[in-house]
C-alpha cells in the first residue's frame, strides 16, 4: 500500500511538473527590443553606447559606455510615458552626442499563466526623438508583451 501511495504521489508530481512550458522563464517581463540600424542599411553595432532613464528612481545607467546592437528598454506600468538619453561616444574620445527617446503608451494588465502570473502588456501610443544622431525610429510591433520580438528599430544617422 505504501508503494502505491508513494508511486501515485510521484505520477503526480511528474505531471504537475511536466504542465508548465517554461515559456515565462524566456523573458521575464515585457520589455521592448530595440535593434540599431544604419540609416538607409542593415542592423549595425554602435560603439560607446550609454542609456538612462529620464525621471527614473535610483540608478537608472542601464548601459554605460558599450558596444550594442540591440538593447532592452524597460517601460514603467505607472506612467504613460517613459524617456531615455542614448549616448554615444565619438569616435577618438573627443565629446559625444546624445539624442532623447519619448515612447507614450498603454499599460495593460492581465493574467498570464499560474507559472508567470500577472503582467503587464504595453500597447505603444508615439514614439519621438531628438535628431542629433539619430535619423529616425520606427516601430516594428506596437504591443510589448513577454515575448522576444523586435519592437523597435533605431536609425542611426551615417558619420
Amino acid at each position: 500500500m505504501k508503494k502505491c501511495v508513494l508511486l501515485l504521489a510521484g505520477l503526480v508530481l511528474l505531471i504537475a511538473a511536466s504542465c508548465g512550458d517554461g515559456s515565462c522563464y524566456d523573458n521575464s517581463n515585457s520589455l521592448p527590443l530595440v535593434r540599431f540600424y544604419a540609416s538607409g542599411g542593415g542592423q549595425v553595432t554602435v560603439s560607446g553606447v550609454s542609456l538612462r532613464g529620464i525621471d527614473a528612481p535610483a540608478d537608472s545607467m542601464l548601459v554605460k559606455n558599450q558596444a550594442l546592437s540591440e538593447t532592452y528598454l524597460p517601460l514603467r506600468a505607472t506612467r504613460e510615458s517613459t524617456q531615455w538619453i542614448i549616448e554615444v561616444a565619438a569616435v577618438g574620445g573627443s565629446g559625444s552626442l546624445s539624442d532623447t527617446l519619448t515612447v507614450d503608451y498603454k499599460s495593460i494588465p492581465y493574467f498570464a499563466s499560474a507559472e508567470c502570473g500577472a503582467m503587464y502588456s504595453f500597447e505603444l501610443k508615439s514614439v519621438d526623438i531628438t535628431h542629433h544622431m539619430i535619423d529616425s525610429v520606427v516601430v516594428m510591433q506596437p504591443v510589448v508583451k513577454n515575448e522576444a520580438h523586435e519592437t523597435m528599430r533605431i536609425y542611426f544617422k551615417k558619420q
